[in-house]
């Protein structure tokens, strides 16, 4: 895959704790910050599936409901 430059700010925090985490397992910043983002991406992604599940389980709830109110009225 190939990749194109981005650039973000990050806390002095952040870049210390990367550079450590970097230095310990020999892996390259550059590739940390990768793998953070794609757990971010895949993580993030399902948490919007489950939201837009459950917002489409409360309209059709919604829409039950008035129905039954509708059908308990006639």
């Amino acid at each position: 895959m190939s990749t194109v430059q981005y650039s973000t700010k990050l806390t002095s925090d952040q870049v210390e704790a990367l550079r450590d985490i970097s230095e310990k397992t020999h892996i390259p910043q550059a590739v940390l910050v990768r793998q953070a983002v794609d757990i971010l991406i895949e993580e993030l992604s399902k948490k919007a599936v489950s939201l837009n599940f459950l917002s489409l389980v409360k309209k059709k709830v919604k829409e039950d409901k008035e129905l039954l109110k509708r059908l308990a009225g006639s």
